[in-house]
């Protein structure tokens, strides 16, 4: 046997310009609820990226040259740089982060370094364009 409950449909009305009463009742009560519902999230079951920092290659670029007066004063020290490499290994940009002290020294290691080639980072397997640090000690011999 089957059972129906029926339900008897609300009284419609009248409203402003022949809508009905109920049709402007529900829509108000679903735009509500839009609001105040979380917002899904489809990325929520997905696991966590996997990322790798570039590496540099250094067998591709050249070691940087001491300039001349800066070995004359025996100028040492670290220049810390910061790389932006493309996806596809090459230098996009390259700052000074933290000067060694000397500014030849300094731009010296940042324009050379630049040149090297990198294995590009990645977020899950794919090449992506990101920053990476290195050192460069200044250290005459």
């Amino acid at each position: 046997m089957r059972f129906k409950e029926r339900i008897p449909a609300p009284a419609r009305q009248s409203g402003h310009h022949g809508t009905s009463v109920l049709a402007m009742g529900l829509a108000t009560m679903v735009l509500a609820g839009c609001t105040q519902t979380a917002p899904v999230n489809p990325f929520a079951e997905m696991p966590d990226s996997v990322t790798t920092e570039p590496v540099v290659n250094f067998k591709s670029c050249r070691k940087p040259v001491y300039p001349a007066q800066a070995l004359a004063a025996k100028a040492e020290g670290t220049v810390n740089l910061a790389f932006l490499v493309r996806a596809d290994g090459t230098v996009r940009e390259a700052v000074v982060r933290k000067t060694s002290g000397n500014a030849s020294l300094d731009e010296t290691a940042r324009a050379a370094l630049a040149k090297c080639r990198f294995q590009p980072g990645t977020v899950n397997g794919a090449p992506k364009e990101q920053w990476t640090e290195l050192k460069y000690a200044w250290v005459p011999e």
